[in-house]
């Protein structure tokens, strides 16, 4: 009895996996796959609590050129009901050089009518890839962001021509390259093809546009350091996050999310959402609102899990979060809830928390300015000048916060 018990018990947290598992489509090329990029990425985002099964199509040297004429892309369009599906042109068509960018665009919008009609609410993005690299003379790094500027551009064209966003791979490769010309991405120089550091960044990329969290404190590192990774983790997550909307990330996409200030038993909602046609909320304790931002009143302490419902057209999509009400003042932030080390700092800033919460960091310069936001407790301020700093140090879900000075030394 009892094991029938366990496994009628194991059949339904099985069940409940799967149905929030997200399912993610990767239509490319090498590029893609070298590596097994879309499969590091799967694993990054299961490490951070975002259950995540990828499957890839990405046979060599192809573009959307062949996939619009690939039966084989058709059926994984029909395999299952894909939730994000992501389309990487090929390298010619990223630059325009093969076919206008005007023809990859027709392409694009053939691609994504087939998609949307088996899986009608899926999330399109575009997977822009970085250029290789000929070398780190000053020449060569102009002529590497000439060529860089030519793919955002065409990733853009074909995003606003598609109402879908991209995922800036080749950003954050620009990024780390522009920084630092010896750090190589690519498997040798005049290879577009990513070494196993450029996959690892593109795979963080992924994560941070596809699901707008950061991938900085993922477990997944594979062979690289850890300094390596972290540095990977940063580059992507500031690249992404810092810039969505020049990524078109959520300029037409539905994206759901919500914060909130506690007082007492008194919890006042900000949604954060895009693109939504009506919101729903479920406050946990049998009372629920149609309101944008609403303000609801509690009966009694305690956790309440509340969910935020968004629509748009025939899609939705649910977030919940765990709030704790009532208790007065454990809520409240304390200076000794902190502590910054090393202090001076030189390459990297510490914040040790002894409170639990979901924080936001912010660098300030002294006159006030912000110059730096994260989530992270670990911050790089390698590239900070010498001097005095603030840390504005909130907490994202009671909206209360206190400031710190630091110095860089």
């Amino acid at each position: 009895m009892k094991r029938h018990i366990y496994i009628l018990l194991l059949f339904f947290c099985l069940n409940i996996y799967a149905q929030n598992t997200k399912n993610v489509l990767f239509i490319g090329n090498s590029i893609t796959y070298f590596n097994n990029m879309p499969f590091t990425f799967e694993a990054i985002a299961n490490s951070k609590g975002d259950a995540t099964s990828v499957t890839m199509y990405a046979p060599g040297g192809t573009g959307f050129v062949d996939h619009v004429n690939d039966p084989n892309v058709y059926a994984k369009f029909r395999e299952k009901v894909w939730d994000f599906v992501v389309l990487q042109p090929g390298s010619g068509e990223s630059f325009g050089s093969t076919h206008p960018i005007s023809t990859t665009l027709n392409r694009a919008i053939q691609l994504k009518d087939s998609i949307l009609k088996y899986s009608p609410c899926a999330k399109i993005l575009f997977y822009e890839i970085s250029n290789g690299v000929t070398g780190n003379t000053a020449s060569d790094l102009t002529n590497y962001n000439n060529s860089m500027d030519i793919v955002r551009s065409n990733l853009e064209y074909l995003a606003d021509g598609t109402d879908l966003y991209f995922a800036p791979v080749g950003e954050a490769f620009r990024e780390k390259w522009n920084n630092d010309q010896t750090d190589m991405l690519w498997g040798s120089t005049y290879n577009i093809h990513p070494n196993e550091k450029g996959s690892y960044l593109a795979a963080c990329v992924f994560y941070a546009s596809i699901y707008q969290k950061n991938s900085e404190g993922t477990t997944v590192i594979g062979s690289l350091s850890q300094n390596e990774a972290n540095l990977l983790q940063q580059t992507a997550d500031e690249k992404v996050l810092q810039h969505k909307p020049d990524w078109r990330i959520n300029v037409h996409n539905l994206y759901t999310d919500f914060e909130y200030n506690i007082n007492a038993l008194q919890v006042s909602f900000n949604n954060l959402s895009a693109n939504a046609d009506s919101v729903s909320w479920d406050f946990g304790d049998g009372y629920s609102s149609t309101d944008n931002n609403p303000t609801h009143q509690y009966a009694t302490n305690g956790n309440y899990q509340v969910t935020l419902t968004t629509t748009k057209g025939n899609c939705n999509e649910s977030l919940t979060k765990t709030l704790t009400v009532g208790n007065s003042g454990i809520n409240t932030l304390t200076v000794s809830n902190f502590v910054l080390y090393p202090n001076p700092a030189n390459d990297k800033l510490l914040i040790e928390i002894n409170k639990p919460g979901k924080y936001r960091f912010e660098i300030l310069d002294i006159t006030g300015k912000i110059l730096m936001t994260t989530t992270e407790n670990i911050i790089q301020v390698s590239s900070f000048d010498s001097g005095m700093y603030w840390i504005k140090i909130s907490d994202i879900r009671t909206c209360q916060s206190i400031v710190k000075k630091w110095e860089k030394d």
